[in-house]
């Protein structure tokens, strides 16, 4: 094992996880396109080398989604939808910018 520190500044997780027994979860309701629109939105602002975009499995709250984590600040957006993306770079500015 090796150990290193992340170099991105923030690391968002997209919770896709889905599930098979009919009860709600983030991958029925997310967007199929958030993760690629929130890539592309780094990518143009110039912040991909401070901030990750990556799916997930379940986050525990499935309920509550979809879900987005944005670690290591530990900051969990619920319910999220496109028209969220820019409150989202938002708040990554603001990480950036910190």
């Amino acid at each position: 094992m090796q150990k290193k520190q992340s170099r991105y500044k923030a690391h968002l997780f997209i919770c896709n996880k889905t599930r098979s027994d009919g009860r709600k979860s983030c991958g029925h309701n997310v967007d199929p396109d958030l993760k690629t629109i929130l890539k592309d939105e780094v990518r143009e602002r110039g912040w991909k080398i401070f901030v990750r975009v990556s799916e997930s499995s379940c986050l525990g709250v499935c309920d509550a989604g979809p879900n987005i984590m944005i670690y290591p600040q530990k900051i969990w957006l619920s319910d999220v939808s496109r028209d969220d993306v820019p409150e989202i770079l938002q708040i990554l500015e603001e990480i950036i910018a910190g």
